[in-house]
C-alpha cells in the first residue's frame, strides 16, 4: 500500500460532493450536508488508519510526558472548537436559543466556512501524494525528493489534517443530524430557502 490510495479516496470523496451537491440545490439542503459531513467524517477515520498503515507513525512508549500534552492540547482545542460554534454546547445539550433565526443564519455561515476549509484539506490530500510520487519518478527532482521525505512532509500533513478533519466532521454531522430529525420551524423554513436562493444565485455568478 502506498500513499497514492489518499489520493484515490479523496478524489471519491470530491466526487461524491459533486453529487450530492445536486441534491442540495434541488431542496433537500439538510439531508444532503448531513450526508456529505457523514462521508467526510467516515473519511477523516479511516484516512487516519490508513495513514498509519502507510507511514507507520512512531509514538512509543506511549506514556511519555510529551504525547500527553500533544493529546491534551488537542483535545482542548477540539473543546473550544465545540464551544466557540454558533451553537456551541447547545448542540449536545438543549438549551434555549435567544434567537433562532440568528442563530441559524450564524450555523449556515459557520457551514460555508467549514466546507471551504474542508475543500481546501481535501485539494491538498489528492495532491501531496501524487507530488512525491512524481518525485520519486523523475531524476530531475531526485535531490529535492531527498530533502523532502515523504513520510516527514506528506505523513505528517496526512496525519495532521485527519486529526482537524475529524471534530470538524463529527460536529457538523451532529449538527445536521439534530436538524434532520427534529421538524422544521417557520423560521427554518424561511432561513433554508433565503440559504437555497444564495447557493443558486452563487452558482449563477460562478457560470457567467
Amino acid at each position: 500500500m502506498n500513499s497514492l490510495i489518499l489520493s484515490f479516496f479523496a478524489a471519491l470523496v470530491w466526487c461524491f460532493h459533486l453529487w450530492v451537491n445536486s441534491h442540495i440545490k434541488s431542496g433537500k439542503m439538510k439531508e444532503g450536508f448531513c450526508a456529505l459531513w457523514c462521508i467526510d467524517a467516515v473519511f477523516a477515520v479511516c484516512g487516519t488508519i490508513i495513514s498509519f498503515a502507510i507511514y507507520r507513525y512512531t509514538f512509543f512508549p506511549f506514556l511519555t510526558v510529551r504525547n500527553f500534552i500533544i493529546g491534551g492540547v488537542y483535545l482542548v482545542l477540539t473543546l473550544l472548537f465545540f464551544l466557540l460554534a454558533p451553537s456551541g454546547l447547545s448542540l449536545l445539550v438543549k438549551r434555549k436559543a435567544s434567537s433562532e433565526e440568528t442563530l441559524l443564519l450564524a450555523e449556515y455561515s459557520f457551514n460555508d466556512t467549514l466546507c471551504l476549509v474542508r475543500n481546501f484539506f481535501l485539494a491538498l490530500l489528492f495532491v501531496l501524494p501524487i507530488l512525491f510520487a512524481l518525485m520519486t519518478q523523475g531524476s530531475k527532482f531526485l535531490e529535492i525528493s531527498i530533502l523532502w521525505q515523504e513520510g516527514d512532509v506528506c505523513g505528517g500533513f496526512c496525519f495532521t489534517a485527519f486529526l482537524l478533519l475529524l471534530p470538524i466532521s463529527l460536529r457538523q454531522t451532529f449538527f445536521w443530524l439534530k436538524n434532520l430529525i427534529a421538524s422544521p420551524t417557520e423560521i427554518e423554513e424561511k432561513v433554508l430557502k433565503r440559504y437555497r436562493a444564495g447557493l443558486h444565485y452563487r452558482q449563477k455568478n460562478r457560470v457567467l
